[in-house]
C-alpha cells in the first residue's frame, strides 16, 4: 500500500513539474517591447504599451499565411491536381532514350526532368497565386519531386536491366 502511494505521489509531482517547467508565457509585451524597442520608448503609459503589443503582434501574423490546399477553391483545387497529374504523367512517358544502349540513366533522368519542369512550374504558379503558406508549397513541389523522380529512376532501371538481360539471352541462344 505504500508502494502505491508514493507511485501515486510521484506520478503527481512529475505532472506538476512539468506543467511548471512548460507552463505558457502570459507576458507578451516583453517580446514585442524587445522587437519594436523605438515605439515602446514613445508611449508612456502601460495601456499603450499594451497597444503596441497588440498591434505588433497582428501585423507579425498578418504577414504569414495560414492557406493550405485544402483551404483553397475547390476550382483551384483540380487545377492543382490536374497540373500534378500532368507532371506525373510527363515523367513517366516511355521516351525511346530509355531504351537505348550505352545511355547513363542519370542523363536521362535529368532531361526528362528539364522537360516537364513547366508541369511543376505551374503548380508553384497556383499555389502562389492561391496565397498558400510558403512553407507548405515548397514541401509539396518538393515532395511532388521526389516521388516522381523514384518512379523516373526505378522506370528507366528496369528497362536498362530487361535490354541487358535481352542482350545476355540473345548471346547465350547462338
Amino acid at each position: 500500500m505504500k508502494s502505491l502511494f508514493l507511485i501515486i505521489l510521484l506520478v503527481l509531482a512529475g505532472i506538476a513539474g512539468y506543467n511548471f517547467i512548460n507552463k505558457p508565457a502570459e507576458n507578451v509585451e516583453t517580446v514585442a517591447v524587445e522587437e519594436n524597442m523605438a515605439a515602446v520608448e514613445e508611449t508612456e503609459a502601460a495601456a499603450d504599451n499594451e497597444v503596441v503589443a497588440k498591434e505588433v503582434m497582428t501585423e507579425a501574423s498578418d504577414s504569414v499565411s495560414m492557406i493550405t490546399p485544402a483551404d483553397m477553391s475547390e476550382e483551384a483545387q483540380q487545377e492543382m491536381y490536374a497540373s500534378m497529374m500532368e507532371y506525373n504523367k510527363c515523367m513517366m512517358q516511355d521516351k525511346p532514350e530509355y531504351h537505348l544502349e550505352n545511355v547513363r540513366a542519370e542523363d536521362v533522368a535529368g532531361a526528362t526532368l528539364e522537360a516537364c519542369e513547366p508541369h511543376l512550374d505551374t503548380l508553384i504558379e497556383i499555389l502562389t497565386v492561391n496565397d498558400v503558406n510558403m512553407d507548405l508549397r515548397e514541401g509539396m513541389i518538393k515532395t511532388v519531386r521526389q516521388r516522381s523522380t523514384r518512379k523516373l529512376m526505378s522506370a528507366v532501371m528496369q528497362s536498362q536491366a530487361a535490354q541487358i538481360m535481352g542482350n545476355e539471352a540473345e548471346v547465350a541462344i547462338p
